[in-house]
């Protein structure tokens, strides 16, 4: 049993909000799916958790912006990442600095995992390739090609990306959690291949303002009164959990209002799940 974060920003509250129910939970694990940093108010808090706390991070396109640079950004989130660059490079203690500053440097852009690709985006383009619900009806091709880069060891590959959870089938089709078979938690059998979205700890986008993060169990573990399929003496279905948690989002936006060089909008927006 393990946990899977993705898409902190920053978002300090959220974070330790996510990292507490996870230990109410025993869960002993926690892999980070990228993007740590950007548009939050509390970067250097973020990032220490996760090198604290995870087992390993992967690269996103807002951690890959703020130790390059900022590619294809609108203006607010530009300005978050030469603002987070900023607070960076002004920390006092030269080697929290370097440590923050070495951990961005040599974050991978993906990971293979008892059989699970993690990846911050897509398998097709692992840092920046954005995977919409609405993509399986205006652009099936992109899903389907995403799904033929998985290799045959690969059952599932876990993304983050657009803070939209839930999981494509190559139909294709897409499920939001609520809308799967058991609401909220979804198997993985030996007779399909998913890509599933871990959803965002730090600044969801379902319109849905909780956090939201994964519990993967293994090895016939299972959330506590569900069934998993069945499917052999010997085998096991991968079952992974969509947690929604709320967290003080008051504190997080006020953070970012008294913070002038971070725009209004990253705060407001976490009101509503946008």
């Amino acid at each position: 049993m393990f946990a899977v974060i993705s898409d902190i920003h920053g978002n300090l509250e959220a974070l330790e909000a996510a990292l507490t129910d996870i230990d109410r939970r025993a869960v002993k694990k926690i892999y980070c799916l990228g993007d740590i940093v950007g548009y939050g108010a509390s970067p250097k808090q973020c990032l220490d958790l996760v090198i604290e706390r995870c087992e390993f991070a992967l690269c996103g396109n807002h951690d890959q912006a703020v130790f390059y640079e900022p590619t294809n950004f609108n203006v607010g989130a530009e300005r978050a990442a030469y603002w987070t660059r900023q607070i960076l490079e002004d920390e006092t203690s030269k080697a929290k600095r370097d440590r923050r500053w070495e951990i961005l440097g040599k974050l991978p852009i993906r990971r293979v995992f008892n059989g699970l690709l993690m990846v911050h985006a897509s398998p097709r383009r692992p840092v920046n390739e954005y995977l919409f619900p609405e993509d399986v009806y205006t652009n099936p091709g992109k899903i389907l090609d995403c799904f033929r880069r998985l290799a045959d060891n690969e059952m599932a590959c876990l993304v983050g990306h657009t803070h939209v959870p839930g999981v494509f089938l190559d139909d294709p089709c897409f499920d939001p959690p609520d809308e799967l078979p058991d609401a909220g938690i979804y198997s993985i059998t030996a007779d399909e291949k998913a890509i599933i979205n871990v959803g965002s700890i730090g600044q969801p986008r379902d319109r849905d303002p909780r956090l939201c993060y994964v519990v993967v169990y293994e090895k016939g573990e299972a959330p506590q009164g569900y069934e998993p399929p069945f499917v052999g003496d010997d085998e096991y279905c991968t079952t992974l959990e969509f947690v929604r948690l709320e967290y003080d989002i008051e504190k997080a936006a006020r953070k970012i209002y008294d913070t002038p060089e971070l725009d209004d909008f990253l705060g407001t927006r976490l009101f509503e799940g946008r």
